[in-house]
């Protein structure tokens, strides 16, 4: 079944940001590593969640961000921003996915945008939204190597909304056809695991 020929395909960001960053703080991060601060290459300093959330919002496409109650400083910055939450007390990436579905069941597809991956560009994922197709999937990839984010298209709402693994949604990857949107920017690679990745080296930390 196509999508209709009526009216334009709806197509979201789903701002997965309810991890625990164990990795991070096992390295000697001084705060949940999503409230890490770094300036970007225009200088504009935010925090690892903000900067991640603010390409999600100047793409331009619905967003919706899922994260953990006690996240205070991220469900603020959603309520000033207007920006749909969905709460889970869960961490396994799966279970965050498929509550972020479930609650943007109207929407004709996905982008699983990960919080702790800053360096994505607002042109990043309006080029990948542009490919979703109903029923497959779509990964960015640099020099053949397979980056963020994945966007899944309507076919694949059974399966993602009831997601739970911790993998996220990498097993739906052999479900559905994968279309490759070769890229030369290597940021869809980079995340933030560790301190010394922050763009400052991970010195320029604040507390929330």
């Amino acid at each position: 079944m196509n999508w209709g020929e009526h009216r334009e395909k709806t197509i979201g960001v789903l701002v997965i940001a309810a991890g625990r960053g164990q990795r991070y703080k096992a390295a000697g991060g001084a705060t949940d590593k999503l409230q890490a601060e770094f300036a970007d290459a225009s200088g504009q300093s935010a925090t690892v969640f903000v900067h991640s959330c603010l390409a999600a919002q100047q793409s331009g496409l619905p967003v919706c961000v899922v994260t953990r109650p006690g996240q205070h400083a991220i469900r603020q910055y959603c309520e000033q921003q207007g920006i749909a939450t969905v709460l889970v007390e869960n961490t396994r990436m799966g279970e965050s996915i498929a509550a972020g579905v479930r609650h943007t069941a109207d929407w004709d597809g996905w982008l699983i945008h990960l919080a702790d991956m800053p360096f994505i560009t607002a042109d990043t994922l309006r080029l990948v939204a542009g490919k979703v197709v109903e029923d497959g999937a779509v990964r960015p990839a640099f020099n053949g190597r397979p980056g963020h984010p994945v966007g899944f298209g309507r076919s694949a709402f059974q399966a993602l909304s009831t997601l739970s693994e911790e993998q996220g949604a990498r097993s739906l990857l052999v479900q559905f056809p994968l279309y490759t949107i070769e890229m030369r920017d290597e940021t869809i690679l980079r995340d933030i695991d560790l301190p010394s990745q922050l763009p400052t080296g991970g010195n320029n930390e604040v507390d929330k």
